[in-house]
């Protein structure tokens, strides 16, 4: 005597069942071999086949100049944490591994020489207080400031301060007594 199984949720049913409650499907005998599921592959960087890592910034802000800098000379790039792989996620800050800029196969080699010569004419003349400045500010402000009532401190602020009220006044009764 065999149980009657969901093909789809694979889920085991009592004899009598013939339609998976979950899933709608008609039950079957024997469950088919388990196919293992494919990770979903990411979609590359608009403008490229198969992207390739060109370049390891320091940190966001340096990942994005070069990606201007390359799209300035017609080139796509696009920059991803350089430890996207075993991540998996992209915090948007600067991380501890650096920042890939990458470019597509075909352009490689182009994209490593125009790196090459920015890196030579920064170490020639580097940028001064006032342009790291600058940089800075521009940065800034095309990054969305989050309003205050997202905040979760804000939505705190209401019961501390009634708990710092209670207890200034259970504090002033038994002082008052003794």
């Amino acid at each position: 005597m065999t149980m009657p199984w969901c093909p789809k949720c694979r889920a085991e049913y009592r004899e009598g069942f013939t339609q998976c409650s979950t899933c709608g499907v008609p039950l079957v005998d024997e469950l088919p071999a388990e196919q293992p599921e494919a990770e979903p592959q990411a979609a590359p960087p608009e403008g490229m086949e198969k992207p390739v890592a060109v370049y390891l910034a320091q940190n966001r802000m340096e990942a994005e100049m070069v990606c201007e800098m390359l799209s300035e000379q017609g080139i796509a790039a696009a920059a991803r944490p350089a430890a996207f792989r075993q991540l998996k996620a992209y915090s948007g800050s600067d991380t501890r591994f650096g920042v890939e800029v990458l470019v597509d196969a075909a352009q490689t080699a182009a994209a490593r020489q125009h790196i090459e010569q920015m890196k030579q004419e920064l170490a020639q003349s580097p940028l001064d207080e006032d342009e790291l400045a600058r940089l800075a500010e521009e940065q800034a402000m095309e990054t969305p400031e989050q309003p205050a009532e997202d905040n979760v401190s804000f939505k705190l602020l209401p019961v501390v301060v009634g708990v710092l009220a209670a207890a200034l006044v259970l504090l002033y009764l038994v002082s008052s007594r003794l």
